[in-house]
């Protein structure tokens, strides 16, 4: 269904994560995804990589070049710290950022928002990131995927919420959220083994008392991702793969590779 010729009429999503780029550009009035693209490449950190080496990556710079009816930039990175939307001071962003994460050299610290959970997000990323998207997509909104996760997970309604743990498991770092009408805990741990992700897994549930009625849902498409399935069945309540958001429509290709199941960049579509 997809025609690059009707790219004027959807909304096109670049994200950004250390082990991977991709672009998903979406028809918002139908709520359905047209088409994803991913960049990846042999132990490649694509967000340290610098200017000149971006421009050598000519797909995704033929992607950028596109005109779309609306573009977003998507930042996926642990260098991230949420504050109530109201406590956020412009003027001191990188300050308040220093006090939870030590800055990037050569970055920049950027924010933004999701008003329904008066929720704000700082983050960090470097120079060169912020030169190729200022000097191909100039006037595009960039957000942090923190925000889209838990704008994916609120659009779910899950039952009994209260005792639910979403786990998105990245290549070397997690992020755990409960959320019940609002955020109750969110943070993100850096991980080398399956032990230390079921370590912050347990002690988060401890901190939130939740412990002895634990309901876990994993996202993510990483084998490791598999691996815990089988080993937190033998701790928590329930433990279950995570589901892409209802309300959206995908390609069929989405059903037949496992990868596409976990397929948190659709949620770019929710967080307006």
């Amino acid at each position: 269904m997809y025609s690059p010729a009707d790219n004027g009429k959807y909304k096109y999503y670049l994200f950004f994560e250390a082990g991977h780029i991709s672009s998903v550009i979406a028809d918002e009035q139908n709520q359905q995804v047209m088409c994803m693209k991913v960049f990846t490449g042999e132990q490649v950190n694509f967000l340290a990589l610098s200017y000149d080496e971006f421009k050598q990556i000519t797909p995704l710079l033929d992607d950028m070049s596109n005109k779309y009816k609306e573009i977003r930039v998507v930042i996926s990175n642990s260098a991230c710290a949420l504050v109530p939307e109201a406590l956020l001071n412009v003027i001191e962003t990188e300050a308040y950022y220093n006090l939870n994460h030590k800055s990037i050299p050569q970055s920049q610290v950027l924010y933004c928002k999701m008003h329904v959970q008066h929720t704000a997000c700082i983050f960090n990323i470097r120079n060169e990131l912020v030169k190729l998207i200022r000097f191909n997509l100039p006037l595009v909104d960039v957000n942090h995927a923190s925000l889209l996760f838990i704008k994916a997970i609120e659009q779910q309604n899950f039952e009994q919420s209260a005792s639910k743990i979403h786990l998105y498991v990245h290549s070397s770092y997690i992020e755990l959220l409960n959320f019940d009408k609002g955020i109750k805990f969110y943070n993100t741990f850096h991980f080398e083994n399956e032990d230390e992700i079921v370590y912050y897994l347990l002690a988060a549930a401890e901190n939130l008392q939740i412990s002895h009625g634990l309901d876990v849902l994993l996202y993510g498409n990483l084998p490791i991702v598999s691996v815990l399935h089988e080993i937190l069945a033998k701790y928590v309540r329930s433990v279950q793969f995570g589901i892409k958001p209802k309300k959206l429509t995908y390609p069929v290709a989405f059903n037949q590779f496992a990868e596409h199941q976990f397929f948190i960049e659709s949620s770019a579509l929710l967080c307006e």
